[in-house]
């Protein structure tokens, strides 16, 4: 059982109130604020935002091989809940199939294929609402894009990665994931070779820079124009 205390005013008005002086109804008085939102998730836990309600996650050995994809995926034996930090609740329900990291192929050769355990519960969220082999789902692709994979970030900051290593992870699937609802920006037709250009770039500019997420978001923006054909090519 956890025990909670009451600060010292409301104890104090608790008191008052039980004296007959003023009438204040104690439920006011134990009522807990909610919780505000936040920017994104940081170092330091929030209670109740950016944290994994069904922690650690659990996940069978990754032994399932799809068509066309060089690393082996893992299925999901338990659910896993996380809520970011605006509050939005996101569940992964077990079966479903991860790869452990959701970085996109094409990058790998310039950020590697993380697939330590801490990245394992992000990985494990994203892929259950845009990942290969989920498209079953009643989550798959049920929130937009962006949204789905700042969500990403989220949750590998919430799990312990360094807030460098967590953007970088970011920008690559942001880059080269899918855009499900917005196919004015899609970038399926870019080139591969300019993709990974174009992310070698993103990681100088966080590795010089430490932007926040919103001014990552805000430069991959401007870097789309270039990218989709409008504009001159710059560096």
């Amino acid at each position: 059982m956890i025990l909670t205390y009451p600060t010292r005013s409301a104890w104090l008005y608790s008191a008052i109130a039980r004296a007959g002086i003023i009438a204040i109804p104690l439920a006011l008085i134990s009522a807990e604020t909610p919780a505000a939102a936040l920017d994104e998730c940081g170092d330091r836990p929030t209670p109740p935002l950016c944290v994994f309600d069904d922690a650690p996650v659990q996940v069978g050995p990754a032994h399932i091989h799809l068509p066309g994809h060089a690393h082996p995926y893992a299925q999901l034996l338990a659910p896993l809940q996380f809520t970011d930090p605006s509050g939005t609740v996101w569940t992964a329900p077990p079966a479903i199939l991860t790869d452990g990291a959701s970085i996109p192929p094409i990058f790998v050769p310039l950020i590697g294929a993380p697939r330590s355990r801490e990245f394992l519960a992000a990985a494990a969220l994203h892929d259950a609402y845009c990942g290969r082999a989920n498209e079953g789902l009643a989550v798959f692709r049920a929130r937009g894009w962006e949204e789905t994979h700042r969500m990403f970030y989220d949750a590998l900051r919430a799990a312990g990665v360094p807030p460098m290593r967590a953007k970088i992870m970011f920008a690559a699937v942001y880059l080269g994931g899918p855009r499900w609802d917005d196919p004015a920006r899609s970038l399926q037709g870019v080139p591969e070779s300019e993709l990974r250009a174009e992310m070698a770039r993103c990681i100088r500019f966080i590795e010089e820079t430490d932007p926040s997420l919103s001014e990552i978001e805000t430069w991959m923006r401007e870097r789309e124009a270039i990218l989709l054909g409008v504009g001159s090519n710059v560096d």
